[in-house]
């Protein structure tokens, strides 16, 4: 990646924790691009540690940090559009949207996401178990409901969710 802008600087200096570092980063912005309604843009850098997933931004009247642990991420997109590249961040009751104008830099933040997610075992929706249990059928096809519901809020893809309905499937 390029040099290290300033709001990577500061992170470093201001808010990245021992022994943390950063795996992958790129500039851009959250927010309404044309500053419209009660949302507005900032402009700084998302970054991926082995732990989380960072928006900051430091400016002259203070800092905008949101932060998703990599553990409580469910889903990630990328959309594209023309020269704009965004990625959706969904947790529990938090979402990140960044966009940004560097297709390579998001692409490598989302492998980089994924990566640290499998290496530290929480995938973006938590694998089900392929084992067979002792479980009762009923709580599989309750799993089934709820994995139906994720594909239809959108934060199952339809690859996700025929891999993740298989494994129940085989467990009926």
């Amino acid at each position: 990646m390029a040099k290290e802008p300033k709001h990577i600087v500061k992170f470093k200096e201001l808010h990245l924790k021992q022994n943390e570092r950063i795996i992958a980063w790129s500039e851009g912005y959250i927010g309404n691009a044309m500053g419209k309604g009660s949302d507005t843009q900032h402009n700084g850098v998302l970054l991926v540690t082995p732990e989380r997933v960072i928006f900051y931004r430091k400016g002259i009247m203070g800092e905008v940090i949101e932060s998703i642990p990599l553990k409580n991420i469910n889903s990630l997109e990328r959309q594209s559009a023309l020269m704009k590249h965004t990625i959706f961040i969904y947790s529990s009751g938090n979402e990140i949207e960044f966009k940004s104008f560097n297709k390579e830099d998001n692409e490598k933040l989302v492998s980089e996401i994924e990566k640290a997610q499998e290496s530290s075992g929480s995938a973006a929706v938590k694998p089900i178990a392929t084992e067979k249990s002792a479980e009762p059928k009923e709580d599989v096809y309750e799993q089934l409901k709820k994995l139906g519901e994720l594909k239809e809020l959108g934060i199952l893809s339809e690859q996700e969710f025929v891999e993740k309905k298989a494994v129940l499937m085989s467990r009926i």
